[in-house]
């Protein structure tokens, strides 16, 4: 007959291998990636920019990277990032459009980013929170799929 100290011993032997061995496989999963909108990296882990309006009149990235130029490496400082969450900071550049638009242009404005909700790897929320006006802003966003591609919507 088997006694019940053995079987307790034999149970945390095997929940002690089980976590052994999923330990490292659990580690090395993938992180989740950020959709950034920008064609040839549209789907990045700790992008220095992140487009997320469907015309191009919002996008968060570093200090210095100002349009034309806002595809440039001054990017987005990433405190965080696993397999849960990510959270950054940056600058929000956005479009005032007056007169319109096209002949607008941007001002940036201090803004952190943060995603979650990860499905199949990809972060499917986003929250960009900057001051407007004075005001507090929390721009959110969820992840779309169309046409092959990936894009923010509201």
């Amino acid at each position: 007959m088997i006694s019940a100290r053995s079987l307790l011993a034999t149970a945390v032997l095997l929940a002690l291998a089980a976590a052994l061995f999923a330990g490292p496989a659990a580690a090395q999963a993938p992180l989740p990636k950020l959709a950034t909108q920008i064609p040839d990296e549209e789907l990045q882990v700790r992008p220095a920019v992140v487009s997320y309006t469907g015309d191009g009149t919002g996008f968060v990235g570093g200090r210095t990277t100002s349009p034309p130029e806002h595809l440039d490496r001054g990017g987005i400082h990433w405190l965080s990032w696993t397999g849960r969450s990510a959270f950054g900071r940056g600058f929000a550049w956005i479009n005032n459009c007056r007169p319109d638009c096209a002949g607008g242009s941007f001002n940036k404005h201090r803004a952190t980013v943060r995603a979650s909700r990860p499905r199949d790897g990809l972060f499917t929320r986003m929250v960009i929170t900057y001051r407007w006006d004075g005001r507090r802003q929390h721009d959110r966003r969820v992840l779309e799929h169309a046409a092959g591609f990936y894009y923010w919507g509201v």
